[in-house]
């Protein structure tokens, strides 16, 4: 389990291309932790004008998506979609207009027929998620903490926090992560090791559960 964490971390750690990282106005990545049976590997987003293909990495962000100005609607779907025909039951999701900078998370939905998705807005807009900062998603019904370098971190079930530079420059840190079963109890160990740390990039932090017996934790870094 160790190690699996260990090379999830560091294919995850890996750069984007550079193409994705010039896009400039409102724009937003996918993050696709867990991909649930039968979930595609390519779909597309439809902003109420165009459709968009992009393909669902598990172990890494979409490419950057420019979307239009404005309040929103998407839609995903495996196929593209027909304005004057809108299918029924595919995810969709509500953009804000004033919202600029955000991340879509995708979970497992096994009750939609349409596609087994979901899309959760994670906004990091007004300066929420600045370089050096770790956006943490807790999707489990366990309570998490961590010492992560110089802070300490926790994050209630089902919730989020934006954690703070584990160090002060780029470089490994001691990374101990722990759960608290329901919340209840005492914390258990899920990992203890050294991750790499990037000061320019801004980090996102998934916990799942999973058929095992410790949750597993998915970390991303965005170098946008």
């Amino acid at each position: 389990m160790k190690y699996l964490l260990l090379a999830l971390l560091i294919f995850m750690s890996l750069p984007a291309n550079a193409d994705d990282q010039v896009k400039e106005g409102r724009t937003c990545r996918i993050v696709f932790p867990e991909r649930p049976k039968g979930a595609p590997k390519t779909v597309y987003l439809f902003d109420g004008k165009k459709n968009q293909q992009v393909f669902l990495p598990s172990m890494n962000f979409s490419k950057v998506i420019s979307l239009p100005e404005g309040e929103l609607t998407i839609m995903m779907a495996v196929k593209e979609v027909d304005q004057g025909n809108l299918p029924k039951g595919v995810p969709t999701l509500k953009i804000p207009e004033d919202l600029q900078d955000f991340y879509i998370l995708l979970v497992a939905d096994h009750e939609n027929e349409k596609l087994p998705l979901r899309m959760v807005l994670l906004n990091t807009d007004g300066g929420k998620l600045l370089p050096g900062k770790t956006l943490w998603c807790n999707l489990t019904n366990h309570k998490i903490s961590a010492n992560l370098g110089k802070i300490k971190m926790e994050v209630e079930p089902n919730g989020k926090t934006v954690s703070s530079k584990p160090i002060s420059k780029s470089g490994h840190y001691r990374a101990d992560l722990f759960y608290q079963p329901e919340a209840k109890g005492e914390a258990r160990v899920i990992t203890e090791q050294k991750w790499w740390f990037d000061a320019n990039s801004r980090h996102l932090g998934i916990i799942v559960s999973s058929t095992g017996k410790l949750p597993k934790t998915f970390y991303y870094r965005d170098f946008r």
